[in-house]
């Protein structure tokens, strides 16, 4: 998909995330019905979709598959703006992937120092294609290890003094 769409789809998914952190009801609904959280992201319904459950320690990256003019720019909260960056880097400079790919936490810390966390958990790096998409949802508050405000860190690229979104889910 192209980067506008990508960070459209993004936004969207940083709203739910929110939302199924704490209720058991809808993060059932996606699991249950993948196409029907696709669309309301506004996923192209071309692409095969693949739910990825976080569990307690465990966090995945999905790089995403992207296309278009990368110079494009879209004005967007700042809260996501490294991760937008960081991801955009992941899905566009193959060098940079596979040292993501080889040591992520390494790599995770070079590039968000203020998370102290990266070598405490495991980290899944999926890679989306051009025809399937992962959508990363959050624990339920009693699952994760971590918690609200260290997820929101990463995902909004904050310090832990400020207060972000949680994990960004379908990238690409």
């Amino acid at each position: 998909m192209d980067k506008l769409t990508w960070i459209n789809v993004l936004l969207k998914q940083l709203e739910y995330n929110q939302e199924m952190g704490q209720d058991s009801d809808l993060r059932e609904k996606i699991i249950e019905n993948p196409q029907w959280y696709q669309e309301k992201l506004g996923i192209d319904s071309s692409l095969e979709v693949e739910v990825v459950q976080e569990q307690k320690n465990t966090y995945h990256i999905p790089i995403p598959y992207l296309k278009g003019n990368f110079q494009e720019e879209m004005e967007v909260p700042e809260s996501v703006r490294s991760i937008i960056d960081f991801l955009t880097k992941a899905g566009t400079d193959t060098s940079f992937r596979n040292e993501l790919k080889a040591n992520p936490s390494q790599v995770l810390q070079k590039n968000f120092p203020e998370v102290t966390w990266w070598d405490t958990v495991d980290i899944i790096i999926l890679e989306d294609t051009k025809s399937k998409c992962h959508l990363p949802i959050p624990a339920l508050g009693e699952e994760a290890e971590l918690s609200e405000n260290e997820l929101s860190m990463i995902a909004g690229g904050k310090s832990s003094a400020t207060q972000g979104e949680a994990n960004p889910g379908c990238l690409g």
